[in-house]
């Protein structure tokens, strides 16, 4: 920048003058000098290398330098003009200085919450110096103007400007300069301490159900992390319910995290404020933009699709065609979703069918909404209308795509579309932290709930039970889900999970675990074994887990619907059954020998329930497998009666036919698990 001045500063009328003291004065007396000033905090978000560099290119320091440069050299050029002159156009720009000011500042404090793996400090430290430079340069030229527009006052502006340049280069080299190698990092365990292989494996609408199985492998110390990870937006008296944890989790693997988290605290604040104001209009707005969860998860099946054909396509071309397909779906999509809501939210009306064109407009209406603005920057309509009219093309000659007859790149509108798609997914993950926060205040929707609701409750239900599942589909009172190949260890996990996500959507009639490999069976279970299942589990739920004893008619119904043979079935449930009394025996040997009470309690208790189980279990079967199971039964229940008064000396030879029951029908034979994991003797 050329900050060479004149022998003399040409003649300044005196009203103008005073004008521009009088701006600089209240601009130099801002509070945010003061806050911006101060050293920015280490950052507490963990990111890979590769979101890191993502958050540097969407900050934008360098162009806000660049702003702020040609905003002074606009000052400049006033200094030999009129009075008249200076008093028109000084006032706005150095309103437009003071504006870049507090941007740049206010981005690099969102910068600094972010600790990137594999990078300096030095590195990190050049978002903070850039800004502190950005801001000692405009009040620098503050203070020259406010002494008369001397010339010794320039200098420390200059200084200012030149430290500006420099950080920003050095910004612009860093990620430039990226280590490929590093790019691909594990986001997940970076992020929230899980390896990839739990939860990147199958589609992000079935990611509940995979989060919360890994999570529960060590909830104490994964919670931890993540509100660590997240103190920006919660605080320790916001419980971590799983429907919190999932959206804080989907936040922290963000592609883009900068603007997810911006825009995820711009939705936090906006909604707690209307919490706070106007709680009936804002839980009816966010009530109704649940019950579009169906269109949109249409909507985000779609996306996905669009991005992996982009991924796999090998001509340009191809490339071209999903690259707008995935723009529009997510314009037409989640941008216009979650536009309107914002408006609604803020008191507006926006009609069905409302053009993007419009959506634009009324966001702009709304000048002191900062996530208006953010949304407003994503809507470029000539790309919508270009992309609604078919009006657009690969060159191949040129090697470039069209969009009318304006050239465009082709990573541009993949990176606006991916850019808009973050945005709006952290709005939706800022509105679950301000309801988590703002609880009290929260009406509960009481109407019905739409399937997708029902899905996801069914998913937290397999999470929980520590049972990850890689899809769910649903196909009428038919619910799909695509899980890993079953093992016999993950058998009982599976049933309680049917249990409970039976509980959770009752209106299923047919419930299909359909595994990976594809030569192995899915694993069925209709409405009678979930029915047998239940009469058994109900009362158990509150006291103890009621899976051994509830999954033995799920698993002769499962046996059933696969096509087992009935003596196969029956001997399989016998092995099952006996197995449990049989391990029972064996856990509580050393204490029954001892003499305690309790100890011999505990096992008649189980033994009868698993005795109850094998009753209920034997109702779905007919003829000799029929008769096995109930005479199991029916012995169990009349050894559960003789020893209820037997010495506890006797207790240690008590349920033999368990001992002959596996001697006789072991190993179970599992038609959905491969021949190295059946259960053994």
């Amino acid at each position: 920048m050329d900050f060479l001045l004149p022998e003399q500063l040409g003649a300044v009328e005196r009203d103008a003058s005073e004008a521009a003291r009088a701006v600089t004065g209240n601009f130099r007396r801002s509070a945010v000098a003061e806050e911006a000033a101060e050293q920015v905090r280490p950052g507490h978000v963990q990111v890979t290398r590769k979101q890191w560099l993502s958050v540097l290119w969407d900050a934008e320091l360098p162009e806000l330098q660049r702003d702020v440069d040609e905003t002074v050299v606009a000052i400049l050029d006033l200094r030999g003009a009129s009075g008249r002159t200076v008093g028109k156009r000084l006032p706005s720009l150095l309103r437009r200085l003071h504006a870049t000011a507090i941007g740049a500042s206010s981005m690099a404090r969102e910068v600094s919450r972010f600790h990137p793996s594999r990078t300096s400090i030095a590195e990190q430290r050049l978002a903070a110096d850039l800004a502190r430079a950005i801001w000692g340069e405009a009040i620098a030229l503050f203070d020259c103007l406010e002494q008369g527009w001397a010339e010794p006052a320039w200098a420390e502006s200059r200084h200012y400007a030149l430290v500006a340049q420099v950080a920003a280069e050095k910004l612009v080299a860093a990620a430039e300069a990226a280590d490929t190698n590093s790019l691909g990092e594990d986001v997940y365990r970076r992020t929230l301490g899980i390896p990839a292989e739990q939860l990147s494996g199958g589609t992000g609408v079935a990611s509940r159900a995979r989060l919360a199985a890994a999570w529960a492998t060590d909830q104490k110390s994964l919670d931890r992390r993540l509100r660590r990870s997240m103190r920006h937006l919660i605080d320790e008296s916001v419980p971590l319910t799983g429907h919190l944890r999932h959206h804080l989790a989907h936040l922290a693997v963000s592609d883009r995290p900068l603007v997810a988290h911006h825009a995820a605290l711009l939705g936090r604040d906006l909604v707690m404020s209307q919490l706070e104001s106007a709680r009936e209009q804002t839980c009816s707005v966010i009530a109704r933009h649940v019950a579009r969860e169906p269109e949109a998860l249409f909507s985000h099946r779609g996306v996905i699709a669009y991005r992996d054909a982009y991924i796999r396509a090998e001509h340009p071309e191809e490339k071209a065609r999903a690259a707008m397909d995935l723009y529009r779906a997510v314009f037409e999509g989640d941008v216009k979703r979650t536009a309107a809501v914002v408006l609604e939210l803020e008191g507006g009306t926006v009609p069905q069918g409302t053009t993007l064109a419009t959506l634009r407009d009324l966001l702009a209406a709304e000048d002191d909404q900062p996530l208006c603005s953010l949304l407003g920057s994503t809507i470029r309509p000539e790309w919508r209308n270009a992309n609604a009219h078919e009006d657009f093309r690969w060159d191949p000659v040129s090697g470039t795509l069209l969009l009318g007859v304006q050239p465009t790149d082709l990573e541009q509108v993949l990176d606006e579309a991916i850019r808009a798609r973050s945005i709006c997914l952290g709005f939706e993950h800022g509105v679950a932290v301000a309801y988590a926060r703002k609880a009290s205040l929260v009406i509960q929707n009481s109407g019905n709930l739409n399937h997708v609701d029902r899905d996801l409750s069914i998913l937290q239900s397999f999470g929980e039970s520590r049972f990850p599942v890689l899809d769910i589909r649903r196909q009428g009172r038919i619910v799909r889900l695509d899980v890993v190949d079953i093992s016999a260890e993950m058998l009982r996990d599976g049933c309680r999970a049917l249990l409970r996500a039976a509980l959770a959507d009752p209106g299923v009639e047919r419930w299909e675990i359909r595994q990976s490999s594809p030569s192995l069976p899915a694993f069925v279970v209709d409405r009678a074994g979930i029915e047998a299942g239940l009469r058994i589990a109900e009362p158990l739920w509150e006291t103890s887990d009621p899976t051994p004893f509830a999954e033995l008619p799920l698993l002769v119904n499962a046996m059933n619907n696969a096509g087992e043979p009935e003596e196969v079935t029956a001997s399989t449930v016998l092995v099952v059954a006996a197995s449990h009394v049989f391990g029972e025996k064996r856990r509580l040997a050393t204490t029954v020998t001892l003499a305690n009470p309790a100890a011999k309690h505990e096992l008649i208790t189980t033994a009868g329930l698993v005795g109850k189980g094998a009753e209920t279990a034997a109702r779905l079967l007919d003829g000799v497998g029929r008769r096995r199971v109930l005479a199991f039964s029916e012995i169990l229940s009349g050894e559960c009666q003789r020893l209820e008064s037997a010495s506890l000396w006797e207790m240690v030879h008590a349920f033999a036919s368990a001992d002959r029951v596996l001697r006789r029908h072991a190993p179970a034979r599992f038609p959905w698990i491969k021949p190295s994991g059946s259960l053994a003797e």
